[in-house]
């Protein structure tokens, strides 16, 4: 989990990394100030999945990244796009990074940054991490922030409370977005769930949806969460509960708790019967959300 404390540290660690590459992208230092501001924005993309980290916060990182990914082809062509006096412009922004306070306006236009292409993450070379943190889903995240027209909505899906936990083979959450005719319009898999406990699954992973809230709002589309699990003796996967939630309870950057209901999922909500009344039963997830490439 990133506490408040990591947050700080990893703040603090940024911004004097930004300022020793923008020093150095001011005294004319090319090759100096490249290689710094391929490590701070390896740095960014790495900690760009991590969890608990505000959509405001995700949304500057992104921004960020893509500034300092064009800084570095511009240094490399010596085609000015964005330059040295754009980079220091920045130092407001990692100030504000994780803290309350707040930033009036990104400080450079976006097209001097969004046709950039992100430097990859890195768990190399002496990066503070957060605990828990997932770089994987890194190349959907982009896909998605680069395809999606409108909002992206992401969503963590942290854990899954039954009173069997411990019972199921190879578990795993199955994300659906469906309209009321049943059409799916979305579909994603967690990986098997990482860490169990006598009552919960735990499997602390985010999904980036490939459409966008906009156009689920108009499909008036709903999110629908399956638990499934291996079942030997019928070779089989199975899917042992449900949940769903609409997308007028969305809540950016809240931690969820839904309600499971028994099989079979029913799609158009019309047969619905809670697994069980014990308030253990529960999924707990997170939505968040982002703007698209395009609206930067």
């Amino acid at each position: 989990m990133a506490s408040d404390m990591e947050k700080e540290a990893i703040r603090l660690d940024w911004l004097t990394k930004y300022e020793k590459a923008a020093q150095a992208d001011t005294w004319g230092q090319v090759v100096e100030a490249q290689e710094d501001y391929q490590r701070l924005a390896s740095n960014i993309a790495s900690t760009q999945g991590a969890p608990h980290i505000a959509s405001r916060d995700k949304d500057l990182m992104q921004k960020l990244g893509l500034c300092l990914a064009a800084r570095i082809q511009a240094l490399k062509t010596l085609n000015e796009t964005i330059t040295s006096t754009d980079m220091k412009a920045l130092e407001p922004v990692f100030k504000v990074l994780f803290t309350t306070q707040d930033l009036a306006s990104f400080p450079l236009e976006s097209h001097k940054f969004s046709s950039a292409h992100l430097v990859k993450p890195s768990v190399g070379g002496g990066e503070v991490i957060f605990e828990g943190e997932d770089t994987s889903g890194w190349q959907q995240q982009q896909a998605v922030l680069k395809n999606v027209v409108g909002t992206v909505v992401s969503l963590r899906i942290d854990r899954i409370g039954l009173k069997d936990a411990q019972d199921y083979i190879d578990p795993f959450m199955t994300i659906l977005v469906a309209d009321p005719r049943t059409n799916l319009l979305d579909t994603h898999d967690t990986p098997i769930a990482r860490e169990r406990t006598a009552t919960h699954l735990s499997f602390n992973h985010e999904v980036h949806l490939n459409i966008s809230l906009e156009d689920m709002e108009r499909e008036q589309a709903a999110i629908f969460f399956e638990f499934k699990h291996y079942k030997p003796k019928k070779k089989k996967v199975s899917t042992r509960c449900w949940a769903f939630m609409e997308l007028s309870e969305l809540k950016r950057d809240e931690e969820m708790v839904l309600e499971i209901y028994h099989k079979p999922t029913d799609l158009r909500k019309k047969s619905i019967k809670l697994h069980s009344e014990k308030t253990l039963y529960r999924i707990f997830m997170r939505p968040s959300s982002t703007p698209d490439a395009a609206s930067l």
